[in-house]
C-alpha cells in the first residue's frame, strides 16, 4: 500500500502494508476506504522456493546475499560521492 486504506475480504490494508494472497483463480475484490494508491502484482507459480530479502526476492540464499552485498556497495559509493 502506497497510501490510503483498502479493504480486501476480511482484511484492512493501510499505508506501508505488503499483502500476499493464497494461490487462486478467483478474483480479489478491493474496496477503497479512502483515496488510495497500491500496486497489484501476480506471477506464474514456479518450482523454486523463494528467499525473501528486504527489497527483493531470490531463488537461493547465496543469490540474496550477493545482491544485498552489491546494494551495500552501491550505497557506500553513492554516500562517498555525496549523492545519498
Amino acid at each position: 500500500m502506497g497510501s490510503g486504506a483498502v479493504t480486501v475480504p476480511e482484511e484492512l490494508l493501510r499505508h506501508g502494508i505488503l499483502a500476499a494472497f493464497e494461490p487462486s483463480n478467483e478474483a480479489i475484490e478491493f474496496e477503497a476506504q479512502s483515496d488510495a494508491e497500491f500496486v497489484v502484482g501476480s506471477a506464474v507459480w514456479h518450482d523454486h522456493d523463494l528467499v525473501l530479502g528486504h527489497y527483493s526476492v531470490h531463488t537461493s540464499s547465496a543469490s540474496l546475499q550477493a545482491a544485498e552485498r552489491h546494494l551495500a556497495e552501491i550505497g557506500a559509493r553513492l554516500q562517498k560521492e555525496g549523492r545519498l
